[in-house]
């Protein structure tokens, strides 16, 4: 089995909220095991997994970004 490897750092430029990321990640990844059909094929089909791919690939977003801005620190 491998392991799949997510480049953080350019999910991390397309969202620049530190927390927001694992947050919609965690909320994705329950509505996968719930009820939600996924967007993309993992090879562990773990959730979380899924979760993460979809965010990078652009399949899932978040919705109210502008709330998001106030976890930046002042001046960015």
């Amino acid at each position: 089995m491998s392991k799949q490897i997510f480049d953080y750092d350019k999910l991390s430029s397309k969202i620049p909220y530190k927390y927001a990321i694992p947050i919609a990640v965690a909320k994705r990844a329950e509505a996968l095991k719930e009820y939600a059909k996924p967007y993309v094929v993992s090879s562990d089909n773990n959730p979380v997994s899924i979760a993460f791919r979809e965010l990078l690939d652009g399949y899932v977003i978040i919705n109210d970004v502008d709330t998001l801005r106030i976890l930046l620190p002042n001046g960015e």
